[in-house]
């Protein structure tokens, strides 16, 4: 397992305390989370993942959009 260091501003780690607190998990869990759903090629990814991934992530897309 790697570990990597990222730094945010205060913007988006409110966004990653607020989305990770309803999912009830730390952020470094939630952000985990996010890299195994996104960061995987969407090539190799079936439609239905993909589908999926959207939908589950799209309160936080429009949150981070908005801001």
């Amino acid at each position: 397992m790697k570990v990597y260091q990222v730094e945010v501003d205060e913007q988006l780690n409110k966004i990653l305390e607020e989305a990770s607190a309803k999912m009830d998990v730390n952020i470094e869990s939630f952000i985990s989370q996010i890299l195994n759903r996104f960061a995987i090629d969407p090539h190799i990814m079936e439609q239905e993942e993909v589908k999926e991934g959207y939908e589950a992530m799209g309160e936080i897309n429009l949150e981070i959009s908005n801001h």
